[in-house]
């Protein structure tokens, strides 16, 4: 019962429309209210909470737990300003490089309604393989040392950290699919968003790859997937999404993606644009392995009796792939 409140909570107050919804029928206690602000900031939605819990309105019984929430949303908000201010910086130095930040600040940008419901810890850029050299050069003049890079043979993802604020971390990539062991069934690369890295059908691609690469083990991903949906509007955008996943080999990706956030958030654009994919093998069985539970559990101690259904979901992706 106990969880089953909390991952309704979660997953209302982490709907930038929440203001729709019907509220659960049950509000937790103050002490709950605890687990609650903590789970909302592993899953990435502590703005969610801050915003549309109603007890942090105006029950003093849960000061406690709201206080805790504002400050720990502080803490996220002035990492996300300066790192939006690292990024803007980077990409007017690297304006005439095929590259393009990725996620975080973008996603907060274009698919939030408030740039401060969507939180995150660093920068990813994604780049033509040709560019990383000149990358590099440009992060270590604006302050950055190259701290991991790897594959080691053939490396194809570095992380830079600032030698001065060492919470400032920029990810560059050449393919957004890090699995070496995945990339053979799915690939993102910078050529395939060149034309239009923050067009509707790019940022949907992205969010897709990025939640079922790591298999929605934060419910962020799952407001990512939501929310670009909603944005993807019009046939021609969704015949330059459709167009895309194809070139990705991504469908599997797709559909189990926008079927999960779908059925989470009750959300019908989902539904529309994943069944506007066409039937897709192994959907049925993606949606029995991914759902509310494996989602949320991802962050508690029942992660363990889960994880087997996250893995199963990557064997999916590659199976998905040879069919």
């Amino acid at each position: 019962m106990i969880r089953s409140i909390l991952a309704e909570w979660l997953v209302h107050c982490a709907d930038p429309q929440a203001a729709r919804r019907k509220l659960p029928r049950h509000i937790p206690s103050p002490t709950l209210a605890l687990e609650l602000v903590e789970q909302a900031r592993l899953h990435g939605v502590l703005a969610g909470l801050l915003r549309n819990f109603p007890p942090f309105a105006d029950d003093p019984g849960f000061v406690t737990a709201k206080d805790a929430a504002r400050r720990h949303h502080r803490e996220n908000l002035a990492l996300a300003t300066m790192l939006g201010h690292q990024a803007d910086e980077l990409m007017a130095a690297a304006r005439d490089l095929p590259v393009a930040v990725v996620k975080g600040p973008v996603f907060a940008r274009t698919l939030y309604p408030d740039p401060s419901l969507r939180s995150f810890t660093d920068i990813d850029v994604l780049a033509a393989p040709d560019a990383v050299p000149a990358l590099g050069e440009i992060l270590q003049a604006l302050g950055f040392s190259l701290a991991e890079y790897g594959p080691q043979l053939a490396p194809q993802e570095w992380k830079w950290v600032h030698r001065e604020q060492g919470v400032l971390m920029v990810e560059v990539q050449t393919d957004l699919i890090h699995a070496a062991s995945l990339r053979g069934a799915v690939s993102l690369r910078y050529e395939v968003i060149a034309d239009g890295p923050e067009t509707p059908a790019a940022l949907l691609l992205i969010a897709l790859v990025h939640g079922g690469a790591h298999h929605y083990d934060r419910l962020q991903l799952v407001v990512d997937v939501c929310q670009a949906a909603r944005t993807l509007t019009g046939s021609d955008e969704e015949r330059h999404f459709a167009a895309m996943v194809e070139q990705t080999q991504a469908r599997f990706i797709a559909v189990a993606g926008l079927t999960l956030a779908g059925r989470i958030f009750n959300e019908p654009r989902c539904i529309e644009i994943a069944r506007s994919l066409g039937p897709v093998r192994y959907a049925g069985l993606a949606g029995l392995l991914l759902d509310r539970t494996s989602v949320i559990s991802a962050t508690t101690n029942r992660r363990v009796l889960h994880a087997w259904r996250r893995q199963a979901f990557r064997l999916l992706i590659k199976r998905a792939a040879r069919n």
